[in-house]
């Protein structure tokens, strides 16, 4: 008895293979990425890079992210088993009558979806390793590494993988054995007659629910017009608008698809010519027939294809946003900020000579090219007393020390004359806000002396964002005869080298070295002020720019690899559910077509039915989702407008929009060909 089901599990799991190859190839797809990213963190698995990076953070964060993102494949894995279910309860009837045990019948289909699912796990680490190639690639391009291509299996992912995946078929598949096993026969023989959703309630609430999804889209269209005719600005104003209107277009796009077989059955009513016109009224059948029967998956559908838009979207250009952001964050090879604290009394404030600094870095063979020692000034000291952060004092630096920081960087000089200053701004700030600070304060009154602002009023070249206070975005720029009366603030180290720093020697420089050093030099304050906080963690920093470099890279490729698999997974998902549940008509309803046939409908217009069927319910769910995309991504450019310009640039964050449509066309003409394919061999 078990060699027969075991035979049968073994033939049931051959076809089933023919008829689901869409579900096959989705899993060979997903085993593949998964097998690709995993193998990064094999214990055998080594990057071949020097020492200035190192990626054991991006090894980490792709092992256990891989988990989270192929964990939603237990939901196609479901829904496919579900289907297949239904798909074959007549069948597993047939075999009941024919006096096999119904827990049998249970067991032979977990069996036989088993084969199935290891045959997709064994091809995908094969397919995989090509992966895996593709994905060092990419981590040894961004440190300008020589790629050197290796295929080989690395045993401990391939079993991770096959651990992983095995434990979700079979999560799922003891679940259906004991959901099978419940089933009662006569509703398995009537299987094919049942349906997701029926109309049980009266015209006039479909109509209603019909003419919300209406509202609700038009809510969702003031609140956008309402956001591009106003300023954006971090209110709650503005974010209450953002807010109202994905939520209505995702409640919306539920309300449509709930309503939208019953009003398209009564315009089908209405429209007498045009339903019997050619083989429109069995087009028109067949779509409200499968809207019908799915609404709430269709929508889900829609919305599954949106979250997978955003996500390789967003992933691609927040990558790059890192990359802008490392450029302004740390410009220089050496950054140390002293940041002065309101816990101090004004006059302990301390004078900082990194003179020791310098000669270190020297002494460990890094060889200084250039530096500057910026100290900062309190334009009004009365300021300092306030103690509130959210409103800061205003700061100045004198016009040398902003000078070298230039020349260091590669910009020009400037000039002040001796009555003047000028302003130096964060990349970020718009010129409206620039224009309305200047307006105020076009005259500086500085220990009885006036100051008027330079013609040439505001700069806005990077030259490093902890030049600048932690709650504004400007400095102010002095003549250096000014800045000599007044009281100091902090004193900054910058600095650029001959020789890159390791990353280990710059992990050490940044956490032990440079808290070493001030401890040494400013014993004073340590025993005045140790007792009320953490003085060392509060007051110096040290950033040096191979570990800032080696830390946005390990985010940025992590964001980009584990972005473009979180899309692929979405949308093989949302195409396979799409695919299965046409294919799943064409082998339920092939009599109608074989009907069509007998009644003299040539092959061609047959194909042209299938072609359109297939086409409105793939690009019905997907039209809508690219509609909640373009709301999301003009939103986030509204709300981000300036720091795209600045860290991504307006023409690469269009490139991120154009590569993610681009991608999610080719994966769709992928799933629609296939499905088309199938359907008419199916039919045949």
């Amino acid at each position: 008895m078990l060699e027969m089901y075991a035979k049968l599990a073994k033939s049931n799991a051959r076809k089933s293979i023919k008829d689901y190859l869409i579900y096959f190839i989705t899993i060979t797809i997903c085993v593949s990425l998964f097998y690709a990213i995993t193998s990064l963190s094999s214990s055998s698995y080594e990057f071949i890079t020097e020492d200035s990076y190192n990626f054991k953070t991006l090894q980490l964060i792709l092992k256990y992210s891989t988990y989270v993102i192929t964990a939603i494949l237990i939901l196609l894995i479901a829904y496919v088993n579900k289907y297949m279910i239904r798909r074959r309860q007549r069948e597993f009837a047939t075999y009941i009558l024919l006096g096999a045990e119904q827990k049998s019948i249970a067991f032979m289909f977990f069996i036989e979806t088993l084969i199935i699912g290891t045959l997709a796990i064994i091809a995908g680490i094969f397919v995989g390793t090509l992966f895996s190639q593709a994905i060092t690639a990419l981590v040894l391009v961004s440190v300008n590494q020589e790629v050197v291509f290796t295929l080989r299996l690395y045993m401990d992912t391939v079993v991770i993988t096959f651990i992983f995946f095995i434990a979700m078929f079979c999560i799922i598949g003891l679940y259906n054995v004991s959901v099978l096993n419940k089933i009662k026969l006569i509703d398995m023989l009537n299987a094919s007659e049942q349906v997701e959703f029926q109309f049980r309630r009266s015209g006039k609430v479909y109509g209603v629910i019909f003419g919300l999804s209406i509202l609700l889209y038009i809510v969702c269209v003031y609140c956008t017009f309402k956001l591009i005719n106003t300023e954006i600005d971090y209110s709650i104003k503005s974010l209450t608008y953002i807010g109202i209107s994905l939520v209505s277009f995702i409640i919306g796009t539920f309300a449509l698809f709930y309503s939208i077989s019953y009003i398209l059955i009564y315009l089908k009513g209405k429209c007498i010519n045009f339903k019997y016109e050619g083989t429109n009224l069995f087009l028109i059948g067949s779509i409200v027939s499968k809207i019908k029967t799915a609404p709430i998956l269709m929508a889900t559908i829609a919305m599954t294809f949106l979250g997978a838009m955003i996500s390789f979207i967003m992933t691609l250009a927040m990558a790059q946003w890192s990359l802008g952001y490392l450029n302004m964050r740390v410009p220089y090879d050496i950054d140390i900020r002293n940041d002065y604290s309101y816990n101090f009394d004004i006059e302990d404030i301390p004078k900082l000579d990194y003179g020791e600094v310098v000669q270190y870095l020297n002494d460990e063979g890094y060889s200084v090219r250039d530096y500057c020692q910026v100290e900062k000034y309190f334009i009004d000291k009365d300021e300092f007393y306030t103690g509130d952060r959210n409103n800061s004092p205003m700061l100045a630096i004198s016009l040398s020390d902003f000078n070298k920081l230039r020349t260091m960087l590669g910009y020009e000089k400037i000039n002040l004359k001796e009555n003047e200053f000028t302003t130096q701004w964060h990349s970020v700030v718009n010129n409206t806000d620039i224009n309305k600070f200047l307006s105020k304060n076009k005259h500086l009154n500085i220990n009885g002396e006036i100051l008027n602002i330079s013609k040439d009023s505001h700069y806005k070249e990077s030259i490093g964002e902890r030049i600048y206070d932690f709650y504004s975005y400007n400095i102010i720029i002095l003549p250096d005869k000014v800045c000599k009366d007044l009281t100091l603030a902090e004193t900054n180290f910058l600095a650029n080298l001959n020789n890159q720093m390791s990353y280990k020697d710059a992990v050490n420089f940044e956490s032990k070295y440079i808290e070493k050093w001030f401890k040494e030099n400013n014993r004073y304050l340590i025993e005045k002020y140790s007792k009320e906080f953490d003085i060392t963690s509060s007051i110096i920093d040290g950033r040096v720019k191979s570990s800032e470099t080696n830390n946005i890279l390990n985010m940025t490729l992590a964001m980009r690899i584990l972005g473009v698999y979180l899309c692929i997974v979405l949308l093989t998902i949302s195409f396979t559910v799409l695919a299965l549940g046409q294919l799943t008509d064409s082998i339920e309803h092939k009599d109608r077509y074989n009907v069509l046939r007998k009644l003299g409908v040539e092959e061609n217009d047959i194909n042209k039915i299938v072609l359109k069927q297939i086409s409105i319910y793939f690009v019905v769910p997907i039209a809508i989702a690219l509609i909640g995309v373009g709301i999301f991504i003009y939103n986030y450019y509204l709300m981000y407008k300036e720091r795209i310009v600045t860290f991504i640039g307006f023409n690469l964050f269009i490139f991120s929009i154009a590569t993610g449509i681009i991608l999610t066309i080719c994966v769709y003409m992928c799933y629609f060909a296939g499905t088309y394919y199938t359907f008419k061999r199916n039919i045949k």
